[in-house]
């Protein structure tokens, strides 16, 4: 599924993620789901979202091992963008 990594490795990035900050690819989800403006609460969980993000995806073990360390957290980052969309497509599937 991912542009950059495994399956196996997107599923690696969101349990640390997750280990860190218990239902925070929920949070992800239903910050994805939100039209601009964010109201003040939305913009204080982006906030705390972005901060789980930047402490976590450093740690994960081939991030850490990646010659390029900022490219390869970026190209995680864009696939963990690519997964929330998925998953919260495929819930508005289930729903119809």
């Amino acid at each position: 599924m991912g542009t950059f990594y495994t399956d196996e490795q997107i599923q690696e990035a969101v349990a640390a993620l997750e280990d860190h900050t218990p239902g925070i690819f929920e949070r992800m989800k239903k910050l994805a789901s939100v039209n601009d403006p964010f109201s003040d609460e939305q913009e204080a969980e982006l906030g705390a979202v972005v901060r789980v993000l930047t402490i976590v995806l450093p740690k994960v073990s081939y991030v850490v091992q990646a010659e390029d360390k900022n490219e390869a957290r970026a190209r995680l980052s864009i696939d963990l963008g690519d997964v929330v969309r998925a998953a919260l497509a495929s819930d508005e599937d289930d729903s119809q």
